[in-house]
């Protein structure tokens, strides 16, 4: 690549840089539904078909937000996992990390409406299962490790289930909700469950017994 070629490239990274962190700031005002290419050309102080030559639609744009928030969140917890450290550290080091993504209210609201998006949307289903699976794959495998009663199979399909546990904490942990006095210590709550699902033993009999 010529200098030229370079300084153009690097100039064209930096404006799309300027449209995600324009894009970051007013999702945090007014959610990702809300957001439009308009007023984020208007926050960078660039005409709408600028930047649109990087991101055509909304749509291109939210996939960019996505992958870049997947890019900074998942390459630690996946470091974590491939630690040399015993299954129990590493496991309550991933609860950690996981903890103050859900507790965060950007994330929160985020990730929610991502959520409610991929419910509707075949293309984002199929975008969000991808990125979530081979994580919430090496979380079964940690179990597995964790657990003896548990084969990797059996990991895996734990995982998915605390992994339902630990979206569902974005609905109940975070600075916006209201005070109330069965909050307190929720956390904490949350995080024993987790832990018990982790290390019971393998389930024989899904039914519950009744007289």
């Amino acid at each position: 690549m010529d200098r030229n070629a370079h300084q153009k490239s690097n100039k064209s990274e930096e404006k799309a840089r300027l449209i995600l962190q324009a894009a970051h700031e007013i999702i945090s005002e007014v959610g990702l539904r809300n957001i439009s290419l308009r007023s984020i050309a208007r926050q960078c102080g660039m005409h709408l078909k600028t930047l649109q030559h990087y991101f055509p639609t909304k749509n291109d744009l939210m996939k960019a937000i996505y992958n870049e928030l997947m890019e900074k969140y998942l390459p630690p917890l996946e470091e974590i996992l491939q630690l040399p450290e015993d299954p129990l550290p590493r496991f309550n080091m991933v609860l950690d990390q996981l903890f103050g993504f859900v507790e965060d209210l950007n994330n929160q609201r985020f990730f929610m409406e991502i959520f409610s998006i991929a419910q509707n949307d075949d293309e984002w289903m199929q975008m969000v299962d991808r990125k979530f699976s081979s994580f919430y794959n090496q979380i079964g495998d940690l179990l597995a490790e964790l657990n003896p009663t548990l084969n990797r199979r059996e990991g895996r399909r734990r995982s998915l289930a605390m992994g339902a546990m630990m979206e569902g904490m974005m609905l109940f942990l975070g600075d916006n909700k209201p005070i109330r006095p069965e909050r307190e210590n929720l956390e904490d709550e949350i995080r024993g469950l987790l832990l018990l699902m982790a290390t019971a033993p393998k389930l024989v009999d899904h039914k519950i017994q009744t007289n």
